[in-house]
């Protein structure tokens, strides 16, 4: 677990190389060391995790959490659940190997001394499916690092993988990395890729994706980390592509934190540039889907209004959202109004006693938006949203200065796939065959399973890909190597 001195040898022998030291390599390195083979790890950063420290928890089925709490969520309910989502667009065999694994995983980290809890995603979830660990995801990542300490896997930090070698045959021989100014190679049957994707990458995003406008899309991943490397050396070793484009997208969001969770309110009224609603404000309950109404507005662009009357009624009751808690939390109960002077200060939100104030910031005609508003009004006076059917609870009219208004745009979480696997996470060639010795997991290999629109139904998918995928990757890597 360390960089490589100038002292130290330059070359290296071993199992199985895991390229990525985040939740799908540590994962894969983790399990296939369990197994008796020989790991090392590469991560160019100089600490693990990757987007996994960022992530809430992975879903499960058939969990010894879920069990203890008496929740009924089958395999076969969460593996419907997705398929007919994405209708049956992604790779069945795949799928139902990550969920069939899901439910052990837990038993594996509990085993480890992680804790989760089953929070909701939306009001009414069922079943319950997402594990949140109880101290966070990154207390995953630090039992992982203390396996591998314990179980002899090398972890080298500061250390880039630049290219996969393969014999004659066409079987895994080797890595070449480099760190600092020195080129390492690494001999190795096998190699496990987990460099996170390309969501760091704004040249791969606008290859693959030429539709978003990038200058409003917001990037949340490690930027210029997640950079594609895994997908470019499997594809120089001849692998075929899944998912390519994929992203995990959500919005409306905004630059101005401390306004987030009521600006994505089903309660906010949403507007784009012309100061025209757009959809049913109620879809934040799946930020996921309700981007993709975003990403249909000019300039990918709009803004959420809400007023005084709102703001105080989200303070007393809570946001509707299970899972976005900040604005109720304890310090914007008594730090709100300095907070959002701070944000409007800095250019990232509007507070004004007119509509008209509003207007002018958001670069909107007065006309336009007086209107949508009074036609609003005029829904929630009579409980009917004429245009988009949005819930009457939801409906609350704006009336109570001051007025305030956020800018939203797309935001990109990650990207999902690029390399195809089967379901054993062997990445495979043009003509469908492994690649013997080569494997993927976490975001590189996400294409299968997961659509272009997130499943918020099956919360935790990302998380739960990577885990899953790592383990499935680890174990049959090491029977690989062991020639079982």
């Amino acid at each position: 677990m360390r960089p490589i001195g100038d002292a130290d040898i330059k070359t290296f022998i071993c199992d199985i190389v895991v390229i990525g030291a985040g939740g799908g390599g540590l994962a894969a390195a983790v399990t296939a060391a369990e197994k008796g083979a020989k790991v090392i790890v590469l991560e160019k950063r100089t600490i693990p995790g990757g987007a996994s420290n960022f992530a809430e928890g992975p879903f499960a089925a058939e969990s010894p959490t879920q069990k203890r709490l008496h929740v009924e969520c089958t395999k076969d309910e969460l593996f419907n659940i997705q398929m007919y989502y994405n209708q049956w667009s992604l790779n069945a065999k795949q799928v139902r190997e990550i969920i069939n694994k899901s439910g052990d995983t837990i038993r594996w980290l509990e085993e480890k001394g992680i804790e989760f809890y089953l929070p909701m995603m939306y009001p009414n979830q069922s079943p319950l499916e997402w594990h949140n660990p109880i101290k966070g995801c990154p207390e995953i990542i630090k039992t992982f690092m203390k396996d591998c300490d314990e179980s002899g896997v090398d972890v080298l930090f500061r250390t880039s993988a630049k290219k996969i070698n393969l014999d004659k045959s066409g079987k895994v021989s080797g890595v070449i990395a480099k760190t600092g100014n020195k080129e390492i190679t690494l001999k190795t049957n096998s190699v496990i890729i987990a460099t996170g994707g390309y969501g760091g990458s704004s040249r791969l995003i606008k290859k693959y994706n030429p539709t978003f406008n990038l200058k409003n899309i917001r990037i949340n991943m490690l930027k210029n980390l997640h950079n594609g490397d895994g997908l470019r050396m499997a594809f120089e070793v001849g692998a075929d592509n899944d998912g390519l484009g994929k992203l995990i997208l959500h919005g409306p969001t905004t630059a101005a934190r401390p306004a987030f969770g009521l600006a994505i309110e089903a309660n906010c009224v949403w507007v784009n540039k012309e100061g025209e609603r757009f959809m049913q404000e109620s879809a934040s309950f799946s930020p996921f889907e309700s981007c993709n109404g975003l990403l249909r507005q000019p300039d990918q662009v709009c803004f959420s209004i809400f007023d005084e009357g709102l703001l105080q009624y989200s303070l007393k009751n809570g946001l509707e959202r299970p899972f976005q808690s900040s604005l109720h939390s304890k310090r914007m109960h008594t730090q709100w109004d300095e907070a959002f002077k701070q944000e409007a200060s800095q250019g990232r939100m509007m507070i004004s006693d007119s509509w008209d104030g509003i207007a002018k910031w958001s670069g909107i005609k007065p006309a336009q938006l007086k209107a949508t508003i009074e036609e609003y009004n005029a829904c929630c006076d009579k409980g009917h949203d004429d245009q988009f059917a949005k819930n009457p609870k939801n409906l609350k009219a704006f009336r109570t200065p001051p007025y305030y208004v956020v800018r939203c745009v797309p935001g990109i979480l990650s990207t999902f796939g690029g390399i195809k696997t089967n379901h054993r996470m062997e990445v495979v060639d043009k003509t469908g065959s492994p690649i013997k010795g080569l494997y993927a997991a976490g975001n590189d290999a996400a294409g299968g399973f997961c659509g272009s629109t997130y499943n918020v139904r099956l919360a935790g998918a990302g998380c739960g890909f990577a885990f899953n995928s790592g383990r499935i990757a680890g174990e049959n890597a090491a029977r690989y190597v062991m020639g079982e």
